[in-house]
């Protein structure tokens, strides 16, 4: 083997074990946002579910949504509704939003979390 491809072997070889490590390395923190809500009404087309988002990730979340599922007694989703909470929710900040999930019959639950945002800069301390 001549010097070049021994060259370049070495530079790919370097080049999967950087790759291997970035896939090993622990996960980030896991993304904190805490909601609550309540059932505001009811009809025969929807359930309508208001609450607040917080903010609790350490940065400013932008384009904030959320995924709004109604679950039977075994927890399979039965309905599901998607909602704007809003353009931004600063850091420890909250906002509130209304998710609507369509009738279906058997739900005993539901289950709503962010489904998309996009994350600032995080925070520097000093």
């Amino acid at each position: 083997m001549n010097d070049r491809a021994l060259t370049i072997g070495r530079r790919l070889g370097v080049c999967l074990i950087g790759a291997l490590l970035v896939l090993a390395a622990p996960a980030a923190a896991q993304v904190r946002f805490r909601i609550t809500y309540d059932v505001q009404s009811r009809d025969a087309r929807a359930t309508v579910l208001e609450g607040r988002v917080y903010n609790d990730t350490g940065t400013d979340a932008f384009d904030v949504w959320v995924t709004a599922e109604a679950l039977s007694a075994s927890g399979k989703v039965l309905g599901k509704g998607i909602a704007f909470v809003g353009s931004s929710i600063s850091r420890g900040d909250s906002a509130p939003f209304e998710a609507k999930v369509p009738v279906a019959e058997g739900v005993e639950s539901f289950r709503i979390a962010v489904s998309s945002y996009r994350a600032g800069r995080e925070v520097q301390s000093p």
